[in-house]
């Protein structure tokens, strides 16, 4: 099977404990001993069960395609029994750039709505910071300017009166920004906002830390997901959740930051600097996403629900999905 992700994301074994760099482990469904008395070390498993609602189709449509998001296969996330219930054409293919799977669906004259429904079990372990080289094309593509994650001269005047370390930018973030969803203009990832209103979600804390690091010469990526409630959740329409990792080249690794968690949760602010919990589905990474066959604009990021063209024309109304999933913990791994 082809890699989902570049191959820096992929090679070979846990990184070394950041703080401790005293042990490795193999990363593939294994719990990663955590460098903290509050990490989460559980590993966890997901029977996911979604569906994508297209509806509002114009009634002469001749072509809709549908571009569905799947759990990605990572080093620390398994997937399996990946199933695509649909009465129309489907395959999985890959965006060019970042390596994304997802599902594409062709609709010839297509009806005013239709459904798709997919399958999925996910095994999802803790992760850390781990070992990775970086080729020049790589470290060009994580340290560019996107369309929301701004390299302007007033994010390179911030960044320079930051100390110049991945935790004072980390601190920075978790110190200015205010987790809000009420101030219009939240979501969309945008850190010259961020600037400007100190507000935001997820994505909003994720570019601005992005834009700060891209700015000192400090190759970031974004990823998009799901949140997961180790109880289990039924028949969820929205939510998502998005962190970063960013590659410190001086010990070759790629490390984790979940600042907006670190902002709702202060007593783990520690924590997410360096790790993530296992309470979390990635469905996509990076930004300015560009499908294969899809005629509009670069996404701003792939959503975790599906992005739809009828007719070659970028359809954002009537696009929803529902979301049933079981949780379970998997047992450790034999010593």
């Amino acid at each position: 099977m082809l890699p989902v992700i570049p191959s820096s994301f992929t090679k070979g074994r846990a990184a070394l404990r950041r703080v401790m760099a005293t042990a490795t482990a193999m990363f593939a469904l294994a719990a990663i001993a955590p460098a903290s008395s509050q990490a989460a070390p559980m590993t966890r498993a997901y029977d996911l069960s979604w569906s994508i609602h297209v509806s509002q189709v114009a009634r002469d449509a001749r072509q809709a395609k549908v571009w569905i998001a799947i759990p990605q296969t990572l080093p620390e996330q398994r997937v399996t029994r990946l199933e695509i219930e649909s009465p129309y054409g489907h395959r999985l293919v890959r965006d060019a750039t970042f390596h994304n799977q997802v599902a594409e669906i062709d609709v010839p004259n297509p009806p005013d709505s239709f459904t798709v429904s997919l399958l999925a079990h996910v095994e999802r372990a803790p992760v850390e910071s781990r070992p990775a080289k970086l080729s020049s094309k790589e470290r060009a593509l994580y340290l560019r300017r996107e369309a929301l994650v701004s390299l302007s001269p007033r994010i390179h005047a911030i960044a320079d009166q930051i100390a110049d370390t991945n935790h004072d930018r980390y601190e920075y973030v978790l110190s200015n920004m205010e987790y809000d969803k009420t101030a219009p203009g939240w979501g969309h990832g945008d850190s010259e906002r961020a600037c400007d209103v100190r507000k935001g979600n997820c994505t909003d804390f994720h570019s601005l830390f992005m834009s700060l690091s891209r700015a000192k010469g400090v190759p970031t990526v974004f990823e998009m997901g799901y949140p997961m409630d180790p109880k289990g959740e039924t028949a969820q329409a929205g939510g998502y959740h998005c962190w970063a990792w960013f590659y410190d080249d001086a010990v070759k690794h790629w490390t984790p930051v979940d600042i907006s968690e670190a902002r709702k949760h202060s007593d783990r602010a520690d924590f997410f600097f360096g790790h993530l919990d296992a309470d979390r589905v990635t469905f996509s990474r990076g930004r300015d996403i560009v499908l294969p066959g899809m005629k509009g604009a670069p996404l701003n990021y792939l959503p975790v629900g599906a992005y739809v063209e009828v007719d070659g024309k970028t359809q954002s109304e009537g696009v929803g999905r529902l979301l049933t999933y079981k949780s379970s913990s998997l047992p450790p791994p034999r010593s």
